[in-house]
């Protein structure tokens, strides 16, 4: 297969490609944390995959023997009606060679008066396509699915073996189905599609989200006290943060990227809670380290103690820090091993552009490189999370002239593997 032949197919047929996303936007998949609905959309992918002869599997990752006795499962994320659809498309050696894998849920819409547009309409205009999971991460699901129509209808046939896993419970920390799907179907070669401007991720950032909590001694009719509070704990938090910015400015495959500035996060401070528990407070954070668990949490019990000594005076009690996700392993692939040196040549040729090779954020890179595969890395087209627009923000949306790039690029690394 002709890498100049499938990217002129995929320049003249991108509507096509548009019009897929915008029918993946169109199904509401939120992810709750405690629950979600992405059944509809895997059933709609796995219609798609069975209409282009591939063989599909629809799954509930609670149907994997012991998983949920798997040492990086975590209880809480009730993965009912929640399944997973992985289709293979056999090559002349029966070997399972190659997955592209994308999640099909998304973050809840949140505030529909901060949308413009419905957030589930599909929209394409202005050269944009509009909706909740357009570029996070449902236009994974429709590049794969495109480029595989369009390479079936050329005739081209694989030598190995390539799958596409469309997967649940991304999103709030879950990453049950992205293990799922690479302890079911191992593959030698792995490309997460969940990533960020055009950037290759050959290392996924350990960390998490945690929560600390606090109360009052004495019973309060005012948030005040817990208030005053809150001061003290960001200030301790603060020092945690300044550690988690140090070692990653020190390594190497985060230094000059803008992860250590952005190594710790607040999601959320509060006091209160509109007229009740008027004695108790919190501070939601999310943080990136390539440190181990242990030294993390060994670093966590210290600033408990400050804690606790410097919130007695003002008749606060902590009550700790609480995980609000897994924590994500610091796990990593050679920055020039031979996949990523692939991607990097597919871009080259199929676009002109040279693309970014860097380490990520907190994303399921981090179990499906621990569980899949030790080649595997992250190749994205989304949008920052800063940016208007972008990942997790009102008026999500995707850049259609990145999309059409992306899979391109994609094309031309599947023929570079599989060719």
């Amino acid at each position: 297969m002709d890498t100049k032949r499938i990217c002129s197919l995929i320049e003249e047929r991108k509507e096509e490609l548009f019009e897929l996303l915008s029918s993946l936007v169109k199904i509401n998949s939120e992810n709750f944390s405690t629950g979600g609905n992405e059944e509809e959309c895997a059933n709609y992918i796995d219609k798609l995959c069975r209409e282009l002869g591939l063989e599909s599997d629809v799954y509930s990752p609670m149907e994997l023997p012991g998983f949920s006795e798997h040492p990086d499962y975590i209880p809480g994320h009730n993965l009912e009606n929640r399944p997973n659809v992985v289709a293979r498309w056999r090559g002349e050696e029966n070997v399972d060679e190659l997955m592209l894998m994308a999640h099909t849920d998304t973050v809840v819409i949140g505030d529909l008066d901060s949308w413009e547009l419905d957030p589930l309409s599909g929209i394409v205009r202005d050269g944009k396509i509009f909706g909740r999971g357009s570029c996070d991460d449902k236009y994974g699901v429709a590049t794969a699915l495109f480029i595989i129509k369009l390479l079936k209808e050329e005739g081209f046939f694989p030598k190995k073996n390539l799958l596409f896993a469309g997967y649940c419970d991304e999103e709030r920390g879950g990453s049950h189905g992205a293990m799922a799907a690479v302890m079911k179907y191992p593959c030698k070669r792995i490309v997460s599609m969940d990533g960020r401007e055009g950037q290759i991720w050959h290392c996924a950032s350990g960390g998490g989200e945690l929560k600390y909590l606090f109360h009052t001694k004495e019973t309060v009719d005012s948030a005040k006290n817990a208030a005053m509070a809150l001061p003290v704990v960001l200030e301790v938090i603060e020092t945690f943060a300044d550690k988690r910015r140090e070692e990653l400015d020190a390594n190497p495959y985060y230094a000059g990227t803008i992860i250590p500035q952005t190594s710790l996060r607040y999601m959320g401070v509060r006091a209160g809670n509109h007229g009740a528990d008027l004695g108790k407070g919190e501070v939601h954070f999310q943080f990136y380290t390539d440190k181990v668990k242990d030294e993390i949490y060994a670093e966590l019990h210290k600033l408990e103690a400050v804690l606790t000594e410097r919130l007695a005076p003002l008749g606060i009690v902590g009550d700790g820090f609480v995980p609000e996700t897994r924590f994500f392993h610091y796990v990593h692939t050679t920055p020039d091993s031979e996949d990523i040196t692939n991607m990097l040549a597919a871009s080259r040729e199929a676009t002109g552009e040279e693309l970014r090779v860097c380490g990520s954020c907190l994303s399921d890179l981090s179990v499906i490189s621990k569980y899949g595969s030790s080649y595997a890395f992250a190749f994205g087209a989304g949008r920052d999370f800063s940016k208007e627009g972008g990942a997790h923000q009102p008026n999500e949306y995707m850049l259609c002239d990145k999309l059409v790039n992306y899979a391109k690029t994609i094309a031309a690394y599947v023929i570079r593997i599989l060719g």
